[in-house]
């Protein structure tokens, strides 16, 4: 589903809700327009009655009642013509319908008390319907809705005193008529208030759309793009509302192609060591296969063993260095005591030490040393520190593997040649190695460059931060430090 269908799906309840809500204040206002209309035709009629009565009784002379034009006045709409009553103090009818007794009681519509009134203060010669009002003697009283005959009908009635004595009248309209007109009035507002939200519902709808363009716009120039093509995506491309997503985007890219561009040098560093040995491996074969037995065929067999040894461990190196890469999502994560494994490592490395008659020692912390990781890889990280501080010190040389408590860390001291400043940055990375020659032999020292970059990426993988530093040996001080991973396992719990 689209932004724009779901924007309005979220709006359609309350919106309708809203509309619903307003219909009904439209009609509630329509039929109190139409109320008061007929509360002023009710009380007009009511007071032109109150001033015939009041009339008839102060003369002598017999008049119709009511008079003829209060009669056409009364009947202006044949279909709901105007009836009233007359009644004196005690209820009894005195003139119009005897119908309308029983609503001119006190309290008769159980809500509005009955309204005592002021006579008119003039009238007119004819005594019809042209009447004049003093504002401050007479209000416009308010009707109520009741039941006539089972029709809905519009009731006035007012009290007031005539020669000495107090009389009720009552005036009473079917609201057909008005009813007809409320609902013609709400009709014509549901129309105008259901167009107005068809066509907000549209403008939102093209709205959302237009809003949209430029996302659609950002997505063919990424289609059009090629697998390799990581290039920024342009700014211009899209609204400055979501330029800090095409910022994010922009850099996730850059990292990706720092992340490719970094696995192609790996990968072509690796053919590259590869292809020295594997070519050595088939000459020495053919060679040793085309030699007669003897010293010379088994000098080829050992330089033969040797070599397939290298790409043995240069294989596994690779291998491991992969899977180091890949440690933050792939491999477990348990409990492990630094301490333990140090010991563990130490006693497989013994061998490597006797023969290059180094003197090697596991010191430190005698207690258990727990963090939280791969023991293989941590194992791994471990021996190719040793390996390598073995590989760079001389014979006769000395070798300490240190186990810290507080923080948890690991350290390895050797008394080779070291680590000149220049060269601390590069050490770490992917078939670097240090042109040193070896001080018995006087051959290069050989090696695969990957046993420091192995180091680093399991110490990464692990949140554990490695350095280098000046050993008091003499030497390179190879430092692992698993404080930051421990300070942000304790975020994590603290969050």
């Amino acid at each position: 589903m689209s932004l724009a269908a779901r924007l309005i799906e979220w709006l359609l309840a309350p919106l309708l809700s809203i509309w619903l809500v307003s219909l009904g204040i439209s009609f509630m206002s329509a039929r109190n327009t139409v109320d008061a209309v007929l509360d002023d035709g009710l009380n007009a009629v009511a007071t032109t009655l109150i001033a015939e009565w009041q009339q008839r009784l102060s003369t002598d002379v017999v008049q119709p009642f009511p008079s003829e034009a209060v009669r056409r006045w009364m009947n202006v709409a044949p279909k709901t013509p105007v009836s009233f009553l007359i009644v004196d103090a005690k209820g009894a009818p005195l003139a119009g319908d005897p119908e309308l007794q029983p609503f001119l009681r006190e309290n008769a519509d159980g809500d509005r008390p009955l309204v005592s009134v002021s006579s008119p203060s003039a009238m007119s010669a004819t005594g019809a319907a042209t009447t004049t009002t003093n504002a401050a003697e007479f209000r416009i009283v308010d009707g109520f809705n009741t039941v006539i005959d089972d029709n809905a009908a519009r009731f006035v009635r007012l009290r007031f005193d005539a020669s000495g004595s107090s009389y009720t009248v009552g005036v009473a309209q079917s609201r057909e008529r008005q009813d007809a007109l409320s609902r013609v009035v709400t009709l014509h507002e549901a129309v105008t208030q259901t167009a107005t939200l068809l066509v907000a519902f549209y403008l939102l709808w093209y709205g959302l759309t237009y809003v949209a363009r430029p996302m659609k716009v950002l997505k063919m120039h990424l289609d059009a793009r090629g697998p390799d093509d990581l290039r920024p995506l342009p700014a211009q491309l899209a609204p400055e509302e979501i330029a800090p997503l095409i910022a994010s985007v922009n850099s996730l890219m850059q990292r990706l192609q720092t992340s490719i561009n970094a696995q192609k040098r790996f990968i072509a560093n690796a053919a590259h060591q590869l292809r020295t040995p594997v070519a050595a491996l088939r000459t020495l074969s053919e060679l040793a296969s085309s030699m007669p037995e003897g010293v010379e065929r088994h000098q080829s067999m050992s330089r033969l063993v040797a070599t397939s040894e290298r790409v043995s461990h240069l294989a596994a190196q690779l291998l491991t260095l992969v899977r180091a890469e890949s440690a933050g999502t792939t491999s477990v994560s348990v409990d492990v005591d630094l301490r333990a494994l140090c010991e563990t490592v130490a006693h497989d490395v013994i061998p490597h030490a006797l023969d290059r008659e180094i003197e090697f020692s596991l010191e430190g912390a005698e207690r258990a040393v727990t963090v939280t990781g791969d023991p293989t890889l941590i194992g791994e990280l471990i021996r190719n520190l040793l390996d390598n501080a073995f590989k760079y010190t001389p014979r006769g040389g000395t070798v300490i593997l240190w186990v810290e408590a507080d923080p948890a860390a690991i350290l390895v001291d050797d008394s080779g040649p070291g680590v000149p400043l220049s060269e601390k940055g590069r050490i770490f990375a992917p078939f670097a190695r240090l042109p040193q020659t070896d001080a018995d032999t006087g051959a290069p020292i050989g090696g695969t460059g990957l046993g420091l970059a192995i180091v680093r990426e399991v110490a990464e993988a692990h949140g554990a931060a490695v350095g280098v530093e000046r050993s008091p040996l003499g030497g390179a001080r190879f430092v692992v430090s698993f404080a930051s991973a421990r300070r942000q396992k304790s975020v994590s719990a603290a969050t």
